[in-house]
């Protein structure tokens, strides 16, 4: 399976690299051959004229033994100074034991007979070399001439390590160059990346600013579009949401008087079991009008931004015994606990969460409050049956319920619960998540640092 690198960067350094590869292979492999073919042709040409050369010389000093021994032939041979084999008549003599008529390939042999000259490259004992091919028809002979082309590949060595290692620095360089330019090029997308972070995080008031650069000013402008179109639509929902919370105070609040009167008032058995549903239901949505107010103001930033330094594990043993947590399930408490916290707030996210374990987990099994440095770390875990990790970021979402149900003995909540532990934290500067707990059921971890 292919692996592609990751990111536009390296993406784009990878392609200027295979660019510059592709480029300085072909621009390479050219200069080879051409140089090869170069330097056989100037290499063969003067090898044919030397070759040339001493077959004129053999040829006068052959014409002038008429019927000359072998041992004057070889005189004669030895005279051209070079690597030679001749063949007079049907008779072969060689200057060199190494270098004879095997050597010869028939068909060099056959056409140099023919009256012309020839060349071939042959190797002999890993030693290259040109064997030319000269008619001598005054001696009724034919010269053959082992010129050695090791210099010849030795240049075309030398030239293939050059050119390879400049096709490897020229690839090296067209990554470099890559990286470097999309480096440029993507920077304008960083300033994206950094506005969209900045808006995840509430400030819609961010904006690209719009440049002359063609390519660019489309995205600019349907970034800032897609900006002001969002902070538009949530500002219209933060304003629905708080108008229809505050409107429903009113009618909310004489709902709840007259259902209380008519609890009070004598009634049968049936009329006091719709009387009760109706209490729970309008107690529900109180609470739900309530947390979606919070929510508004949260979202309007009105919350309240002041912190105080508190004992926050009195507060964490106050919430305890209001929701029935036995005092040997809090984490034992040396010393006070004191951090800076908005101690309403803080009361909230205990509350909340030991709520929240009560009604989908079976209870609170384990409350610890303590200080790790300088940062306060709250655990609140339940025996319940655990949350899946695929949801455990999802179930901070508003009117989110995961999997797990409420037990038989507590109503079904709002939905808003862990939302509003979320913003609360959040607001403080801290952070919560959820873990698994070593009995299997769900561990909410809330960790706020301290401001200094």
């Amino acid at each position: 399976m292919r692996v592609l690198p990751r990111g536009l960067r390296a993406r784009s350094a990878a392609g200027f690299a295979v660019l510059a590869l592709v480029l300085s292979l072909v621009l390479s492999l050219s200069t080879y051959q051409l140089a090869r073919w170069y330097l056989l042709d100037q290499r063969q040409s003067l090898a044919v004229k030397q070759a040339v050369l001493h077959a004129q010389v053999l040829g006068g000093e052959l014409s002038g033994l008429a019927d000359g021994t072998e041992k004057e032939v070889l005189a004669a041979l030895e005279q051209t100074r070079g690597r030679a084999v001749l063949q007079v008549h049907d008779t072969w003599y060689s200057a060199v034991v190494d270098l004879d008529q095997s050597r010869v390939p028939p068909a060099l042999v056959d056409s140099t007979r023919a009256g012309t000259a020839q060349s071939q490259r042959i190797v002999v004992n890993q030693v290259p070399y040109i064997v030319i091919g000269i008619p001598v028809p005054e001696a009724d002979a034919v010269y053959f001439e082992f010129v050695t082309a090791t210099e010849y590949e030795r240049t075309l060595r030398t030239l293939a390590y050059v050119l390879m290692a400049v096709a490897s620095i020229t690839t090296a360089l067209g990554a470099l160059s890559g990286w470097v330019l999309s480096r440029r090029v993507l920077r304008p997308l960083d300033t994206v990346a950094v506005s969209a972070r900045a808006m995840s995080e509430g400030d819609l008031q961010q904006r690209l600013e719009v440049g002359d650069d063609p390519d660019l000013r489309p995205v600019a402008e349907s970034f800032n579009s897609m900006a002001q179109s969002l902070e538009q639509r949530i500002a219209r929902e933060q304003r629905f949401t708080a108008d229809v919370s505050h409107e429903l105070r009113t009618p909310l609040t004489a709902m709840s008087s007259a259902v209380a009167l008519a609890q009070r008032s004598g009634n049968g058995e049936r009329t006091a079991f719709a009387i009760d549903v109706i209490a729970g239901q309008v107690d529900h949505l109180r609470q739900l009008t309530l947390e979606l107010l919070e929510l508004a103001r949260i979202d309007a930033g009105r919350e309240d931004v002041r912190h105080e330094l508190v004992d926050v594990s009195a507060i964490v043993e106050r919430q305890a015994a209001l929701h029935e947590v036995s005092p040997a399930l809090v984490g034992p408490v040396a010393i006070p606990v004191v951090h800076e916290v908005n101690p309403l707030r803080f009361e909230r996210v205990v509350a909340n969460l030991l709520e929240n374990a009560a009604r989908y987990g079976g209870g609170a099994t384990l409350i610890e409050c303590r200080r790790a440095g300088s940062t306060l770390r709250l655990v609140v875990q339940d025996a319940g049956p655990g949350i899946p990790a695929h949801e455990r970021q999802s179930v901070f979402g508003r009117f989110h319920r995961g999997t797990s149900t409420a037990g038989a003995d507590h109503p079904k909540g709002t939905g808003l619960g862990l939302s509003l532990v979320e913003e609360y934290v959040r607001l403080d500067g801290g952070a919560v998540w959820i873990e698994d707990s070593a009995s299997g059921g769900a561990r909410f971890v809330v960790e706020i640092p301290g401001r200094s």
